[in-house]
């Protein structure tokens, strides 16, 4: 199968969505012809190690080196300046597009005429369902619960996302949703996300640790963790809270950390390349998120042997814990019933956490990579002899 996979740019920060696309493609490399294309180059290097012989293409160099003078500089000039009318106006990055975006976009996406043409965000969606040739398959996944978009940006990518040939959620709640108030007449299919097998050495138990990795953002909940945690840390004051990652509220949360006079007990660790490394030295993860999609942290503790106690956001951590065996869910704001949940797993002791951490390894294990892979996989063949078929048949 030929299968190009459209994101907005992998040369960005962060980037959970480009991570997990990564870690599909590397899988699909050996036994399909894959392309991943991202719209925009912000810097020389992409963020992230990419797939070893899969062809990146970039349609938009938007580093400050890129040519801007003589005619055609001067017309990409003129035509960056000019708001983008492909790209719905809600669309998060949308002050990043253009016409001169634009036109690259309809230059590229004129070329394919075969294959597969997936969107990994409403942008790039937006545009594969505007351009596509009839000859391609066209599928579009969005990686953020129903709940965490506006209900602005949903009714402007809802006319381009009926017109694909499938639209992927994340979980089948999503799903249920699309189908039956959304996109009656689109196939709508859940998709959750796989993860790359981990090499390393896995929890113990023992260490008096508990992690929260995310952004550093108001929609992953750390100040409702630290809020438990001062009162976890008055029944259990031998025990560490560790949260990785960065943020626009790491100043908020240092306050509020020293407000709480939680200082000795919590800290911000900072950004971590190396997180499930981290993880596999701690008992329990907490994800305290306002609303997820599919929250990949769950997936990458459970690898390492660690149960979650998790808030039970619309999506994600239902679809992922079974409570009570491999980890803990608690109703989505109840400070005192996560503080409760914390302390109910360190209570357990090492073999209470080690018999969850065991459950928890096998749960990781049914979300593999190769066991996603082979679901896409699945999906994609029956999309294209379906277009096959459709193109075989007498008007």
């Amino acid at each position: 199968m030929k299968l190009r996979f459209l994101v907005h740019s992998v040369f960005g920060a962060g980037g959970g969505v480009v991570r997990v696309v990564l870690n599909l493609i590397d899988d699909l490399k050996a036994r399909h012809d894959v392309e991943l294309v991202s719209v925009f180059q912000h810097h020389d290097e992409p963020t992230h190690i990419m797939p070893s012989g899969v062809p990146l293409t970039v349609l938009v160099d938007a580093r400050e080196s890129a040519p801007r003078t003589g005619p055609e500089g001067l017309e990409r000039q003129e035509a960056e300046s000019r708001p983008s009318l492909l790209i719905p106006p809600r669309e998060p990055r949308y002050a990043a597009y253009s016409r001169y975006s634009d036109s690259q976009l309809t230059r590229y996406l004129g070329t394919v005429d075969d294959g597969v043409l997936i969107g990994m965000q409403p942008g790039v969606t937006a545009a594969i369902a505007q351009l596509a040739r009839p000859s391609v398959v066209t599928v579009g996944q969005d990686h953020m619960s129903i709940r965490g978009r506006s209900s602005v940006l949903r009714e402007q990518v809802l006319p381009y996302y009926a017109k694909l040939d499938t639209f992927l959620t994340l979980t089948e709640r999503d799903a249920e949703v699309y189908r039956k108030r959304y996109l009656p007449t689109t196939p709508v299919v859940a998709m959750p996300n796989g993860i790359p097998e981990y090499h390393g050495a896995v929890s113990d138990g023992t260490s008096k640790v508990v992690v929260a990795v995310g952004r550093l953002s108001k929609g992953k909940g750390f100040d409702r963790l630290v809020e438990a945690w001062a009162t976890v840390v008055k029944r259990h004051p031998d025990w560490q809270l560790r949260m990785y990652g960065e943020g626009d509220r790491r100043d908020a949360l240092t306050q509020q950390i020293e407000e709480l006079g939680v200082s000795s007990s919590a800290s911000l660790m900072g950004y971590s390349t190396t997180v499930r490394d981290e993880m596999a030295k701690a008992s329990l993860l907490v994800l305290s998120s306002r609303t997820e999609g599919y929250p990949m942290s769950i997936l990458e503790a459970m690898s390492c042997g660690l149960p979650v106690v998790a808030f039970d956001c619309h999506t994600g951590p239902r679809e992922m814990i079974d409570h009570g065996t491999d980890g803990l869910l608690v109703p989505n704001g109840d400070i005192d019933g996560l503080a409760d949940a914390i302390s109910r797993v360190i209570e357990l002791g090492i073999d209470g956490r080690l018999a969850m951490g065991q459950a928890a390894l096998r749960k990781a294990r049914q979300h593999s990579q190769p066991v996603i892979s082979a679901r896409w996989e699945s999906l994609l063949k029956q999309l294209l002899d379906a277009k096959a078929a459709q193109a075989r048949t007498p008007r």
